[in-house]
């Protein structure tokens, strides 16, 4: 017997690992006069969905293990699919959460006629609704994984044993998605002030709902207590309100520190959202015209329910992405292409006021849907919240240590000359993007090879020219001008504007600076703050002479004086006395560094050849270190920000320095020379402390 059905997206026995699947499929010969399909599972309420020309989509909760899905049309064709949901345990969730004013109503904004229609508009219905939400984008999103090639893959929300709210009868206990109720330090006047509503141009403070929902999670302890690597969150603040001019209460933004990941939005929408998974096609299909003395009409684009569903939660969906990293793109949700979200539910669409048209005409195919963008995919499959079980088999997925990203440096870059330059990384480079009027235009993967690709790279070579043509054709006006984004495992971002202009460095003649005759320099990027302090130009090293260094530092990093034997260069002119280290025994049984003392003792004379120089400054507090026989310094760790906070020495022997300054502060950077190039001096800006650093490095 043929088969009555085919699924588009899912095969017999297959194993997911999403909850909730969009399956496609189309009804064949046999069905093919059908109108409607409904989807029957041994352990969860039947679902019905629309036929348009024999196509249909189906979102279908699943339960773990296996999932015997029986489809039958209303004109009694049937046919059994199964496939096996895996409950992903190793990744990272996101936490969903309520958060509600300390004097907070538990009420959201909702029409009338709409409070009528669903019993109310107090907290449970809310905490209804954003279940239903995340199984909508985790539908979605796995759905768009694979796709791309990446699989069955998705996110996870963090999820209870509970009475299950997601079907309209729940009278069973089962995972259902967990929605923390957060209560907020502020009233219910302060969250409704207009000054702090987002979209109000003439506001003062419109970030602060922003901080307002980290302190309510670090209040609300928990999960959201400090640690390593940083938890995942999603908050809708309840008390949104429509005033008739702006919407209080709300603010659509993604972000978050090194212990909270975080985007948030209002519940302006929330009457629109389905309450259960009965709810999803009706709600996508409703066509009533929204209320809008009682509810708000987001951007102009939420005329009628669906479109403020698929707006709302479109817009929901794209904060999240910018909470797991994703910046905006050319194309897809992270541009605001979710208007069209709920193509990817449905095989026909509702008139839309805001066209003034049925948009697509049915059966709505896959080109016409919105999609996350590739970019977004590629970010998402190397995301901790993305893992699968698989993934640690393969040595080309780097997973986060227990500690995250805060001990690995960010990607380098080194410049080569011939307009090249090479990238580096610890942990392995996966994507760089060219950017263009701040939008990556072009771009060059390195995927896992369990899934085709060479996997992220250690080290990556790269030619203007090479960059230029990942441009497409249409973006030719950006060859000369145009942003680089690095993005390695694990780390963070590493961002070089300008990069054209960066490549055109000319090589530093070093000879007037007391080396060789032929030697020639090249500038590393420089860390921290190059807007601030002076510029105190080129302080020559001749790394092969240095015994000792001794570094400066408290808060910040002051200064770094080398000490160099027999060297020829001339110490740069400075204020006070010169200080030389007492230099202990050369023995490899010591530690690198000595302990740190806040008050120096009186330094031993220098030998008669010694000479030091210094870059910074000097002050009481400083930490001196003694290099082995033989050994020499091969770069730098470097905490920063918008300055230098601290700084790491590494060293040929393998071993590095403790970071000598704020530890904690900052963002980590490396200064470290291309394999087979030395350390020549160091450069950057100077102010109370160090501001900036780089180092030039060349071939001795």
């Amino acid at each position: 017997m043929g088969s009555s059905f085919e699924f588009f997206n899912l095969k017999n026995d297959e194993t997911v690992v999403s909850p909730c699947l969009t399956i496609h499929g189309k009804c064949l010969e046999k069905a093919s006069g059908a109108k409607n399909v409904q989807v029957q599972h041994p352990q969860l309420p039947a679902l019905t969905f629309p036929v348009n020309a024999q196509y249909f989509k189906a979102a279908i909760l699943l339960s773990p293990g296996e999932n015997r899905l029986s489809f039958i049309t209303d004109t009694n064709v049937a046919q059994t699919i199964t496939c096996f949901y895996t409950p992903l345990t190793q990744n990272k969730p996101i936490h969903l959460c309520l958060i509600i004013a300390k004097d907070s109503p538990m009420k959201f904004d909702s029409p009338k006629t709409q409070i009528a229609k669903e019993g109310g508009n107090d907290l449970n219905l809310a905490v209804k609704k954003l279940r239903i939400a995340a199984r909508l984008m985790q539908a979605y999103t796995n759905e768009q994984m694979v796709r791309n090639g990446f699989g069955n893959r998705v996110m996870n929300f963090v999820e209870e044993f509970a009475y299950d709210t997601q079907f309209r009868a729940n009278e069973t206990m089962r995972n259902t998605v967990k929605v923390h109720i957060v209560r907020s330090q502020h009233t219910l006047k302060e969250i409704r002030d207009p000054n702090v509503a987002q979209q109000n141009s003439k506001g003062n403070n419109t970030g602060a709902l922003f901080g307002w929902a980290m302190d309510a999670l670090r209040d609300y302890g928990g999960p959201f207590a400090p640690q390593q690597p940083p938890v995942q969150a999603a908050c809708i603040y309840l008390d949104g309100h429509w005033d008739g001019k702006l919407i209080l209460g709300h603010a659509a933004l993604g972000g978050g520190d090194d212990n909270i990941k975080l985007a948030i939005f209002g519940s302006h929408g929330l009457y629109s959202w389905p309450t259960c998974m009965e709810d999803i096609v009706p709600y996508f299909l409703d066509p009533t015209k929204s209320s809008l003395q009682e509810v708000a009409n987001d951007c102009n684009e939420c005329s009628s329910h669906w479109e403020c569903l698929t707006v709302t939660l479109g817009a929901f969906m794209h904060e999240i992405g910018h909470s797991l990293g994703s910046p905006h793109q050319v194309s897809g949700v992270m541009l605001r292409d979710y208007t069209r979200l709920n193509r990817s539910f449905l095989t026909q669409e509702a008139f839309s006021i805001r066209t003034n048209s049925y948009g697509a005409k049915p059966p709505i195919f896959p080109p016409e849907e919105c999609t996350w963008h590739r970019l977004d995919m590629v970010r998402f499959l190397f995301h901790p919240a993305f893992t699968r079980e698989y993934d640690y088999y393969d040595p080309t997925f780097y997973r986060p240590s227990k500690n995250g990203h805060f001990g690995i440096p960010k990607p380098a870059m080194y410049l080569l000359g011939n307009d090249s330059c090479k990238f580096s990384s610890q942990t392995g480079i996966y994507l760089i993007e060219v950017i263009g009027d701040d939008l990556a235009r072009g771009h060059m993967e390195f995927l896992p090879k369990s899934l085709g690709g060479p996997g992220p790279q250690k080290e990556v070579v790269l030619s203007l020219k090479q960059l230029q043509d990942l441009l497409p054709p249409n973006e030719a006006k950006h060859r000369d001008s145009f942003n680089l984004r690095v993005l390695a495992c694990n780390t963070p971002d590493a961002n070089f504007d300008n990069f054209p202009s960066m490549l055109k460095t000319s090589m530093i003649p070093m000879n007037k600076y007391g080396f060789a005759s032929g030697v020639q320099g090249i500038k590393s990027q420089l860390l921290g703050g190059s807007d601030r302090g002076s510029d105190v130009g080129i302080i020559p090293v001749d790394i092969r002479m240095v015994y000792a260094v001794r570094v400066y530092h408290g808060a910040a990093l002051d200064g770094v004086r080398f000490y160099l034997q027999g060297g020829k260069q001339s110490a740069p002119s400075e204020k006070g006395k010169k200080e030389t280290p007492v230099v202990p025994p050369r023995t490899y049984l010591g530690k690198l560094t000595n302990n740190f003392r806040s008050t120096p003792t009186p330094p031993s004379r220098p030998p008669s050849d010694g000479k030091s120089v210094l870059f910074g400054k000097q002050t009481n507090s400083y930490t001196n270190i003694t290099m082995e026989p033989n050994e020499i310094i091969t770069g730098f760790n470097v905490r920063c920000g918008a300055w230098i906070d601290a700084i790491q020495i590494l060293t040929s022997h393998g071993r590095m320095t403790d970071m000598f300054g704020n530890k904690n502060g900052g963002g980590l950077g490396e200064l470290i020379p291309p394999k087979g190039q030395y350390v020549l001096g160091i450069y950057g800006r100077v102010g109370q402390w160090v501001d900036a650093i780089g180092i030039v490095y060349g071939s001795l």
